[in-house]
């Protein structure tokens, strides 16, 4: 099987596009965060520029994106998510910032 470069960027640009976003960070943080000008990550999601792995291991340790999913479109931890076991086994804290956090994305998509 051959993979071709351009259309593989091009699918990771997509998925990082999309990670930022439902994270409602906008590009120029995402920049900083990677020690990239706007430019070049405006590159990155276009798929124009390709994303090292050095970039993919700080928006894993920064932001907790699944590097599995950046690369193959797949996540290796999403079909694995029990909110029942999650909300048994974590303390008030996490839980009240959980939801918080899903309250302001769904407040987001609703206006």
């Amino acid at each position: 099987m051959e993979i071709d470069r351009k259309d593989t960027n091009i699918q990771i640009g997509k998925r990082l596009r999309e990670a930022r976003t439902n994270m409602n960070k906008d590009k120029a943080e995402f920049a900083a965060t990677l020690d990239v000008t706007e430019e070049h990550y405006r590159k990155l999601e276009a798929g124009a520029t390709g994303l090292s792995a050095d970039k993919i291991l700080i928006l894993y340790h920064t932001y907790g994106i699944d590097p599995t999913y950046l690369i193959t479109g797949i996540s290796s931890n999403v079909k694995d998510f029990n909110l029942d076991y999650y909300v048994a086994n974590s303390t008030k804290e996490q839980r009240n910032e959980f939801f918080d956090r899903v309250l302001a994305y769904l407040s987001k998509l609703i206006k």
